[in-house]
């Protein structure tokens, strides 16, 4: 949504910076323009809103960075694992992320498989022919 729509939807007219963070509270809901709209000229521009807002936002930018240093662990460690031979790193990785993110990981990265990737497979193989 652009600054215009919601100035034209809500008659409300924020600064540049008040729009940036009505913006990115708009992009983390499910509504539709409209509906947003309509709820924030209800209840947007109250303090606690805000607050609660901001404290919502600042969570989700934490878990998502939580997630992006998570992903790359768990890379790493799989290309760990294959360069020094030793499956306690790739151990590691499925603590991190789980058995079946690390097999992905692995044919995306390219690797070889491990026994324990091809056992995943297999199993997947089998719980899908039932």
């Amino acid at each position: 949504m652009t600054q215009k729509e919601f100035e034209e939807r809500t008659g409300i007219t924020p600064t540049a910076e008040e729009f940036d963070y009505i913006h990115a509270v708009y992009m983390n809901t499910s509504m539709d323009k409209d509906a947003f709209c309509k709820e924030y000229k209800k209840h947007g521009e109250s303090r606690i809103t805000r607050e609660v807002h901001v404290r919502v936002l600042n969570y989700k930018m934490k878990c998502d960075r939580q997630e992006n240093v998570i992903n790359e662990l768990a890379d790493f460690l799989i290309g760990k694992a294959h360069a020094h031979d030793d499956t306690d790193f790739r151990n590691q990785a499925v603590k991190l992320v789980g058995e079946m993110d690390v097999v992905k990981r692995t044919i995306e990265l390219g690797l070889p498989l491990w026994d324990e990737d091809r056992k995943c497979i297999l199993s997947m193989i089998d719980e899908q022919g039932k």
